[in-house]
């Protein structure tokens, strides 16, 4: 079933043709971890390292199930400019274009798009976003150069693109008709077999520009799990991935590890899942097929602070596992429950604590700028910081993402416009609160980290832990990009 809209009056047309040449990019407007999920601009966020762009890479795997042939660049990754991207269009005039959107940067990433046509107008350009989930019409039109979008998941849209299946058909999509028509099919269900997808097309990657951050190693991005039950009012995850813990078998992660390991030559992983923790037996499992394995991998996944418990973590330390970060996201339990984290700060205080004694290290992740923030909840997250004692501590400003439960609050009490896109995310505060400024919660966050990291134990603590000179040198070079930015 397809909806349509009137015609934008400055629409332009494009003619359907099959997909046989993409170039899938991460443009020219910033370094993004570009997930659907994680939309986080790293800039200025020092201890946070720049991922592969994985859903472009699912995608690509999608094109090329159904044929296609691919080339995918990262831009940004690879210090590349806009010229640089016009011109592997002008060279290639592939018969598509897939950008990675997201929200935050989404008109200076839709502006690549009216550039797109004017070296190649037979080329369809498409776009890829969370964003779409939720504001697809209004971008169509909004800009006019934007012909296909993906809703939802889309590994199976691109390879149906690819085989030549009419568009109407193909479930997810909003596109552009050559009357300049919008339509919108049906929703795509979640793909319930995650072992059915193919790996990420990491053969069209530059492997050697991620890297984890410790160590300086390359590093990958290895997708476990999809989806989350719970509803925190910030999180996307139930819009992007849905509400049920969707598992890829232990046995076909290890195959897509062993692969990273003896074709890529990566021993360095980041598993990201909405709930990595969630399923005990299969975590067990999982862990088991990688100690049995022999490929000596190191790993770091993030966790809920109460899906977790003193086995779990000697076994996932034996299997590799040297950091996982939870989201604490609050000092404050009044904060907790506002944003509906169905947990308690004595649930965080035990998983630290039984973290540490499994001799894996810790990143938490707090969440400031909510609407009802106040300085005694912020001085509540600085108290709890020090009490917890992470090795790394994460500070970043919420983010009210169109469509999720945050957004509507913001919006019913006046800090935000129904149709306001708020162009900063993470690493500078988007909006007031009812309470306190973007300016006082800017002061709050750059103390809290000072007084957190310049503590001379901490310091000790964190060259201490350098097990080579390079590893020294990443930690001392992160630091002081760390300070230069909260001071």
């Amino acid at each position: 079933m397809t909806e349509t809209v009137q015609p934008h009056p400055t629409a332009t047309s494009r003619v359907e043709r099959p997909i046989r040449q993409v170039l899938l990019a991460v443009p020219p407007t910033g370094l993004y971890i570009r997930e659907d999920r994680c939309q986080t601009p790293i800039k200025h966020m020092p201890s946070i390292t720049l991922r592969p762009p994985i859903d472009l890479l699912y995608a690509a795997a999608g094109f090329e199930m159904g044929g296609a042939t691919c080339t995918l660049v990262d831009y940004p990754a690879e210090n590349r400019d806009l010229a640089g991207f016009l011109d592997d269009i002008r060279q290639q005039q592939p018969d598509l274009v897939l950008l990675s959107i997201t929200t935050p940067g989404f008109d200076d990433d839709m502006a690549v798009a009216a550039h797109i046509k004017e070296v190649a107008p037979a080329t369809v350009v498409a776009a890829k976003g969370a964003h779409f989930n939720v504001l697809d019409r209004q971008a169509f039109e909004q800009y006019p150069a934007l012909d296909l979008a993906f809703r939802g998941e889309y590994e199976l849209a691109c390879r149906d693109l690819a085989q030549g299946l009419p568009w109407g058909s193909i479930e997810g999509l909003t596109y552009r008709t050559p009357a300049g028509e919008i339509v919108r099919t049906a929703d795509r269900p979640f793909l319930e077999d995650l072992d059915a997808l193919p790996f990420p097309a990491r053969h069209l990657a530059h492997n050697a520009l991620y890297v984890r951050p410790d160590t300086g190693e390359m590093q990958t991005t290895l997708v476990t799990n999809r989806g989350c039950p719970f509803s925190c009012i910030y999180c996307l995850a139930n819009q992007v991935a849905g509400r049920k813990n969707r598992m890829r078998s232990p046995g076909n992660i290890l195959a897509e590890i062993r692969e990273c390991v003896e074709r890529y030559g990566i021993r360095n992983f980041l598993f990201r899942s909405d709930l990595f923790t969630a399923n005990r037996a299969w975590l067990l499992e999982l862990c088991r097929l990688i100690q049995e394995s022999g490929l000596k991998i190191a790993w770091s996944c993030n966790s809920r602070v109460d899906t977790i418990d003193r086995e779990m973590l000697q076994v996932m330390k034996a299997a590799g596992c040297w950091i996982i970060a939870f989201g604490v996201e609050s000092g404050s339990q009044e904060m907790l429950d506002r944003i509906n984290k169905k947990t308690d700060l004595s649930k965080a205080r035990q998983a630290l604590a039984l973290t540490r004694q499994a001799g894996i290290l810790s990143s938490i992740y707090f969440l400031i700028g909510l609407p009802w923030e106040t300085e005694e909840t912020l001085a509540a997250n600085e108290r709890f910081a020090r009490e917890i004692n992470p090795d790394v501590l994460e500070i970043f400003y919420v983010y009210p993402f169109p469509g999720t439960v945050l957004h509507a609050q913001a919006v019913e009490l006046g800090l935000l416009c129904p149709d306001q896109i708020p162009h900063q995310a993470y690493d500078a505060p988007c909006m007031d609160g009812l309470h306190l400024t973007r300016e006082q919660l800017t002061a709050a966050r750059n103390r809290i980290l000072s007084r957190f990291y310049l503590r001379p134990r901490i310091i000790a603590r964190t060259l201490w832990r350098a097990r080579s000179l390079r590893e020294l040198g990443n930690y001392l070079w992160y630091g002081l990009r760390q300070i230069k930015e909260f001071l």
